[in-house]
C-alpha cells in the first residue's frame, strides 16, 4: 500500500524565512501565522519529510492571500515545486473568494495544470454571509467546469477555539454544498462534523454525495472512534487521510487509526484508495 496525504501545506522559501513580513494587511495570514512556533515549511522540506514518512504523494495546498499578486506567486511556486517533482506532488492553488481578481487568477492557475482550488478559506466569515457566498459559488462553478475538485476549509462549529477556526455554520455549509451539485468538494477537517448528518434521510446523503472528508487535524479535534463511526454513517469512499502538515504528521494519524477499530481494508481506502479515486491519481 501506498500513501497519499491530501492535505499538506507550503510556502516559498522567502516567507518561510520571514513570515512577519505579510502579517501586515493580510488578517487571514495573520491569524493563522502571527505566533512564533507556527509551523511553515518550503517545498524542498516537504519532500524530504515524505521521503523519512514513507509517504508517495501529497496534495500541496497554496494559501488564499487577500492580495493578488502574493496569490499568483504562491500560486506559480505550488505549479513550479510540482512540476519539478512530478511523481510526489500534486499541485493545488488557493485565491481569495473575496478579492475582486480571484476568478481570473483561480482560472489563470487551473489552466496552468493545477489539479484543483485549495485550501480555499474563508476564515473570518460564516458561509450564511451573503458577501462570501456569492464569491465561493462562482469558484465552485468554475471547478464544476473545469472538473476539478476544491479543497474547502471547513471547522467544526462548537468545542474548543484555536487560530483559524472560522465562524461556521453547519446550515450554511449545508446550503453552500447544495447550490453546488456538480462541483466535487474535499471537505477539510471532517467537514466539520457535517458527515454526521447523513445518519438523516437520504436529502443529506444527496447532497454529499460528490464530497470527500479529509482528516485533517482530527486527532485535536474527534474522539479515535469517529474514523470507524464513518464508515457506518457514510460511503466507505467518502473518507481520505489528510495530514494538515506539517501541523501533524503521519505517526500520529497512524496512532489514532490503529485505536479506531476499523478493519485493513477501511485503513487501506483512507491512506490511498478513496485520495486516488477522488483525484484521479494514475496508480
Amino acid at each position: 500500500m501506498k500513501i497519499i496525504d491530501a492535505h499538506v501545506h507550503v510556502f516559498p522559501p522567502g516567507i518561510v524565512g520571514d513570515p512577519k513580513s505579510c502579517l501586515e494587511d493580510e488578517p487571514c495570514f495573520s491569524l493563522l501565522y502571527k505566533d512564533p512556533d507556527a509551523r511553515m515549511i518550503t517545498a524542498e522540506l516537504l519532500v524530504k519529510a515524505m521521503k523519512e514518512q514513507g509517504i508517495s504523494t501529497s496534495l500541496v495546498c497554496s494559501f488564499p492571500w487577500r492580495d493578488t499578486g502574493k496569490q499568483r506567486e504562491h500560486n506559480d511556486y505550488i505549479l513550479d515545486a510540482s512540476a519539478a517533482n512530478p511523481k510526489s506532488l500534486v499541485p493545488l492553488v488557493a485565491v481569495d473568494p473575496l478579492d475582486t481578481g480571484a476568478l481570473k487568477e483561480a482560472e489563470r492557475a487551473l489552466g496552468a495544470g493545477a489539479a484543483g482550488l485549495g485550501e480555499i478559506g474563508v476564515y473570518e466569515h460564516a458561509l450564511l454571509d451573503d458577501s462570501v457566498f456569492g464569491p465561493l459559488k462562482k469558484l465552485a462553478h468554475l471547478c464544476a467546469e473545469a472538473d476539478k475538485p476544491m479543497l474547502l476549509h471547513t471547522n467544526e462549529p462548537i468545542g474548543h477555539e484555536y487560530p483559524g477556526k472560522s465562524p461556521m455554520c453547519i446550515r450554511g455549509l449545508y446550503r453552500f454544498l447544495e447550490a453546488c451539485p456538480h462541483t466535487r468538494f474535499q471537505l477539510a477537517h471532517m467537514g466539520g462534523g457535517l458527515f454526521s448528518f447523513a445518519l438523516l434521510k437520504k436529502k443529506v446523503r444527496q447532497v454529499i454525495k460528490n464530497c470527500v472528508f479529509d482528516t485533517a487535524a482530527s486527532p485535536y479535534l474527534y474522539r479515535t472512534e469517529t474514523y470507524r463511526l464513518f464508515f457506518e454513517i457514510c460511503e466507505k469512499h467518502q473518507i481520505l487521510y489528510g495530514s494538515d502538515y506539517p501541523l501533524l504528521s503521519l505517526s500520529r494519524y497512524e496512532k489514532d487509526l490503529q485505536k479506531s477499530g476499523i478493519t485493513d481494508e477501511q485503513r487501506d481506502a483512507i491512506f490511498e484508495l478513496n485520495a486516488r479515486r477522488f483525484w484521479r491519481l494514475s496508480a
